[in-house]
């Protein structure tokens, strides 16, 4: 196209990779500052998979991995094990899977939209879209951070492409069937999303795939089979406890825990019919769903879940309106975008339902596919404009779009590694690292008691401690390996050497055993210390200064 010369959109592409790669990958280790449970369970049975070939319960290669109290998707954790030799049990080796498909998503992105694009717009969106992802403060939080959906939104995408590919290319659709395989086991949501798009380009495609079908019947039953003996497994444990105990609890269509809002028991018929839980949660379902199309979340305030967003960033950038506004109107009027208006659509329209069908509002971490569709939007918007302004504003325009990039830059930059370490290390779990690493200068005969009266500090114990998994899998039982995947029993007593990891008491644990208690800064107070007789070790703050743990000893020497 006359407006974009094909060099400089080279240029624009290897800014984006480099953008992309700088805000997944700089401090990777280090912000966010702290490291969520979550993270530390798939670290920590990452290592015990590599050192004893069985999870931290003793499951030789889990299908599920069991994670207080639910089950965790398997493919990230065992994609975190070969990277553990390399760069040891570390926040780093941990959160680096999801760099790494964070960036690979830019790529496959690119790729996607080129092909599903016509030749006349094919380089300006493709490279449009991956600038546009590349700078997407939602899809960079969850590509520095150990979550499932990012990996799995690269194995969806990847799919989607290799399936377009083996219409020309038959045995591509092998490859194509284990990506959408892969993202089907990544994460939860993609057990809806990745069928709903794989049956969507079936049937976009038929023509052309059911044409000449016997020189494809091999490859394409190849493929299925293949797929099957992926997913199968997995689908079988779909009603055992394990499988159901996360979708049970969040799903609003499940009244085992909670009743829909403004339910109330029906007293007469009439309130039967208008009151039945099932009408009020379809329409919560439709309130959350349309949410996510909600200009006033996508471009102002956001996911309010702290590990979910940034400081003072909504989950687009306003600038970034009337490019949407914009991409719409020509989406939906452009009649030569048809393979690529299919695409976003299907997209747009599947990819909150997962979210929407829990109670949880406008949460981007379960509708993170969402972000492909959108930034393509943004980009035809762009090319749009480019192409149409006054020959006057050439210059001007490309000058007032960098200066929108590096402002957007600029604000992650500072939101990312300054705002959020500052304000929200508290949401991730901060402090756990600097605490252990204190343990070395205690009295290595007195046993210590990790309080985990608010939550489950052992998972950090063990990935810090780097303890020996084999020890571990002896010392504690939780449940027989036969109900690995149908008993939900907890034992939250944890034993991990001369640590015990309990709900402390009050009296037995603080006055009558000489001994170390770690707590969190609100558990034991000043005046309690003083009044039951103990000493304050050390104490470690959170970035804004409030106490985020303290080592105390029980039975002090007399001074």
């Amino acid at each position: 196209m006359k407006f974009l010369k094909k060099y400089s959109l080279v240029l624009i592409l290897i800014f984006s990779l480099f953008v992309g790669i700088f805000f997944r990958f700089y401090k990777l280790g280090i912000t966010p500052r702290g490291f969520y449970l979550d993270e530390a369970a798939m670290g920590y049975n990452a290592y015990s998979i590599l050192q004893t070939g069985k999870d931290e319960y003793g499951k030789v290669l889990p299908l599920i991995f069991r994670s207080f109290g639910d089950f965790k998707t398997p493919i990230y954790t065992y994609l975190i094990v070969p990277l553990i030799p390399v760069f040891g049990l570390s926040v780093f080796a941990t959160r680096l899977p999801s760099a790494i498909f964070g960036v690979l998503t830019l790529f496959i992105l690119f790729l996607l939209v080129k092909t599903l694009s016509p030749q006349k717009y094919a380089w300006p969106l493709s490279v449009m879209s991956a600038l546009f992802l590349a700078i997407s403060p939602w899809h960079i939080i969850f590509s520095r951070t150990a979550y499932e959906t990012n990996v799995a939104l690269f194995f969806l995408l990847l799919g989607a492409y290799l399936f377009i590919k083996a219409l020309n290319k038959k045995w591509l659709f092998l490859l194509s069937s284990f990506a959408f395989a892969i993202s089907f086991l990544a994460y939860h949501a993609e057990r809806l999303v990745a069928p709903v798009i794989l049956l969507a380009l079936i049937i976009h495609y038929h023509q052309i795939l059911f044409t000449n079908i016997k020189t494809k019947i091999w490859p394409i039953a190849l493929s299925i089979i293949a797929g099957l003996l992926i997913v199968i497994p997995t689908v079988l444990l779909m009603r055992t406890p394990g499988f159901l105990s996360r979708t049970t609890t969040l799903n609003i269509f499940s009244y085992t825990h909670r009743m829909p809002p403004g339910y109330v028991a029906p007293s007469n018929l009439f309130q039967k019919i208008i009151n039945t839980p099932q009408l009020l949660s379809a329409k919560e379902f439709s309130s959350l769903y349309i949410s996510y199309f909600s200009p006033r979340y996508l471009f102002s305030i956001g996911d309010a879940g702290p590990r979910s967003s940034y400081p003072d960033l909504g989950t687009f950038f306003v600038w970034q309106l009337p490019l949407y506004l914009v991409g719409l109107y020509f989406l939906i009027k452009d009649k030569k975008l048809s393979h690529l208006r299919y695409f976003i659509l299907v997209l747009l329209l599947v990819s909150p339902l997962p979210a929407a069908l829990t109670s949880d509002p406008y949460t981007t971490i379960r509708s993170l596919p969402m972000v492909i569709p959108l930034v393509i939007i943004f980009s035809l918007g762009l090319v749009k404009i480019l192409e149409f302004t006054w020959p006057v504003f050439n210059k001007l325009k490309y000058v007032i779009i960098g200066i929108l990039v590096v402002y957007s830059v600029t604000r992650m930059y500072l939101s990312i590694f300054y705002f959020n370490d500052y304000f929200r290390a508290t949401s991730w779990d901060y402090g756990w690292q600097t605490l252990i690493n204190d343990f070395a200068d205690l009295d290595p005969s007195l046993p210590i008691v990790v309080d985990n009266s608010r939550g489950e500090p052992y998972i950090h114990l063990l990935f810090f401690l780097k303890y020996d998994p084999a020890a571990y899998q002896k010392d504690n039982f939780e449940v027989s390996l036969t109900e690995y995947y149908t008993n939900m029993t907890r034992n939250l007593t944890k034993h991990i050497g001369n640590i015990t990891v309990k709900g402390f008491e009050w009296g037995k644990d603080t006055d009558h055993i000489h001994q170390y208690i770690v707590s969190d800064g609100t558990t034991i107070s000043d005046q309690q210390i003083e009044d039951h007789h103990m000493t304050k070790i050390n104490q470690v703050n959170f970035p804004n200064g409030s106490v985020a743990f303290q080592i105390i000893e029980t039975n002090p020497k007399p001074q």
